[in-house]
This record gives structure tokens, sequence and C-alpha cells, in this order.
């Protein structure tokens, strides 16, 4: 009897919590990997060079403890071709796609890593937030009076068959840099859109990037206005005809580069 109620103590306390504990570590360690893996993508679009793939390591899950009662924590890994869009003036849309790691945890809280248009993304049931910013700069020259956004967007779409892998063990996923699609400046931008389920990640991060330049300063009328949709962030640059010279010129440099990746 006193055998009997050590192991139920040790299966009903000690179990759960040793559990959630591999399972923290493991969400630590696949946050590190995925950190490594934009680091690669980064990497390769900073050099542009062709025909040099890379291969990339992620654990999806853990094993159960031997000897007790508990579950496995399973983990998906997933290539989104076209799963966002980049909209510039209510016109021209260009495609991105992502990387996506996806937990299936037993007993700590679920979680998910996104590389998108060069920015690595944590998600929980409350939100989202940017872990790794994106190749996006913001000049105001308030001499002319104008505004330079230059923004390189990552686009990643899979190659071969096989674009998703679940399990628990590690699985590989090969990058490798294709070529830039698009590199084309628009002048006098009244507006620009990315449709994403991370739009709180990204308007925290715009919001910021416009601050930073010296944009929408506190105690003046903003002179651009970021709307959060839920699935899209919307940037209007305003002007006014009555006080031009307070609302700058907005231009804005796009760079699409083009990722090709596969997982296994």
């Amino acid at each position: 009897g006193l055998i009997v109620t050590v192991i139920s103590i040790i299966q009903v306390v000690y179990v759960p919590s040793i559990m959630e504990q591999r399972e923290a570590e493991h969400m630590d360690k696949v946050e590190e990997q995925f950190a490594s893996l934009t680091s690669v993508i980064d990497y390769q679009a900073a050099i542009a060079k062709k025909g040099i793939p890379i291969a990339s390591f992620v654990t999806l899950g853990n094993r159960e403890l031997p000897f007790f009662v508990s579950s496995k924590a399973f983990g998906t890994l997933q290539i989104f071709d076209n799963s966002s869009t980049l909209k510039i003036n209510d016109a021209l849309e260009f495609p991105i796609g992502k990387i996506t790691f996806s937990s299936t945890n037993a007993y700590y809280l679920d979680q998910s890593y996104s590389y998108e248009a060069g920015a690595m993304i944590v998600s929980q049931f409350q939100g989202n937030s940017m872990l790794v910013r994106p190749s996006f700069s913001v000049n105001f020259n308030e001499t002319l009076n104008n505004v330079t956004i230059t923004f390189d967007v990552v686009n990643i779409s899979s190659v071969g068959e096989k674009n998703m892998m679940s399990g628990f063990g590690t699985s590989p996923i090969q990058t490798e840099f294709v070529g830039i699609s698009k590199n084309v400046t628009f002048s006098n931008v009244d507006s620009m859109t990315i449709s994403t389920p991370f739009s709180n990640a990204w308007i925290l991060f715009f919001n910021h990037s416009f601050i930073d330049a010296g944009l929408n300063k506190e105690g003046y009328p903003p002179q651009c206005v970021l709307t959060d949709t839920g699935q899209a962030v919307e940037v209007d640059f305003l002007s006014s005809e009555s006080n031009p010279e307070f609302y700058p010129t907005v231009n804005i440099i796009v760079r699409i580069i083009e990722i090709q990746a596969q997982i296994g």
C-alpha cells in the first residue's frame, strides 16, 4: 500500500511538473533553432548568391517519460506559400510566404514560431510579438520634407512536394536564395498594407520604426495613421493642402527576395 501511494504521488504530482519543465525547455530550444534558421535566411538574402543551399534543423517534440504514464509533445514544421501580402497604394500586391513551427504540448503552453517577410515572430493564444526585426528602414529628411522607406521582403516558397513534417523527432529544412523578383520604387505613396495573422507584432514594429525616424511626434498631429484590423496592418500617410510643409512626401523602395525552402 505504501509503494502504491508513493507511485501515485509521483504520477500525479511530479510527472506533470517534470513534463512541463521538459516541454518548456523544448520551446527554448526551438526558439534558438528558429533564430538560427532566421540568421541563415538573412545571410542568404544578404549575399544574394545562387546555388548555396543551407540546411537547418528543428526539434519537433519530446518523448514520454519511461516507466510512468505521460504524453508525448508533438510539433509541426510547415511552409506556407503566399500566406500574406504586401500592398502599396491599394494597387500592387506582393505575395509573402512563411515558415512556421507550431507545438502541440500536453503540459506546457503551446507556442508557434514563424519567419515572415524577414521577421521572426512568436505567437501564443494571448497574441504575438516580434523577436527578430526585418530589413525595414525609415529615413525622414525634414529639410526636404520627404520620407524614404526601404523594405526588403523575403518571400518563402516551397520546392518539391513535401512542405510539412510533424512528430517528435528532428526535422531538417533546407533554404536557398534564388533571386530578386522585384526591385521597385513607389513615389507619393498614400498607403501601405500588410495582410498577416501577426498583425499585433507588425503594428508595434511599424509604430516604433516611424517614431524612431521622427514621425508622429508627441504633441503634434499624426503624419501617418496605423490601423490593426486583426488580419492586416494598414498604414495611411496623411497629407494636407492647407499645411503641406508638415506632411512629408513618402517614397517606398520594395525588394522582393525569393528564398526556396524544402523540408526533409
